[in-house]
């Protein structure tokens, strides 16, 4: 009993000490990192200012009129292409990279029962109602071609409309 309450008070000690480096301004990250907390999880956060790593896709997967995601498990690229189970390797401010099952109305039948695996990148970010969104798509893979490629594997995202 008594070293778990020498624990716990070792414990409040090193949160107290957390809390006060942050508060006061002095030296919070380095204190942070030894207790296990990034830098950032003790960083004020402004509201006023968007963050630059916030970056949106317009996805219609499940919803007809669109609506701005991040890291969406499954995006419909086109009206051509989809992918369902997509792990993100990354997403960042410029570019989001993620792996899926791929599937689309050019490859029909077959894909549909058996989607091809395939990598998404998404790019080209931009500014919209004051909110940053990726406005290109490019899909590969090991997997045949469409005969025609408009929009299908390499094509332009839908934005918000924007009011002025």
């Amino acid at each position: 009993m008594r070293k778990i309450m020498k624990a716990v008070a070792v414990t409040l000690l090193g949160l107290v000490t957390v809390a006060c480096a942050t508060a006061c301004g002095g030296g919070g990250a380095r204190e942070a990192m030894a207790h296990g907390l990034s830098p950032s999880d003790t960083e004020p956060v402004s509201h006023d200012v968007p963050q630059v790593g916030r970056v949106y896709v317009i996805n219609l997967y499940g919803a007809e009129e669109g609506r701005p995601d991040r890291r969406p498990a499954n995006l419909v690229a086109s009206e051509f292409s989809s992918l369902k189970e997509i792990t993100w390797r990354s997403w960042g401010p410029d570019r989001a990279v993620g792996d899926g099952r791929l599937s689309g109305t050019w490859c029909l039948p077959g894909c549909q029962a058996k989607p091809y695996e395939a990598t998404i990148t998404l790019s080209k970010a931009r500014k919209v109602g004051g909110k940053r969104y990726f406005t290109k798509f490019d899909i590969d893979g090991d997997f045949p071609r469409p005969t025609s490629s408009d929009d299908t594997l390499r094509g332009t995202l839908p934005l918000p409309f924007s009011t002025p």
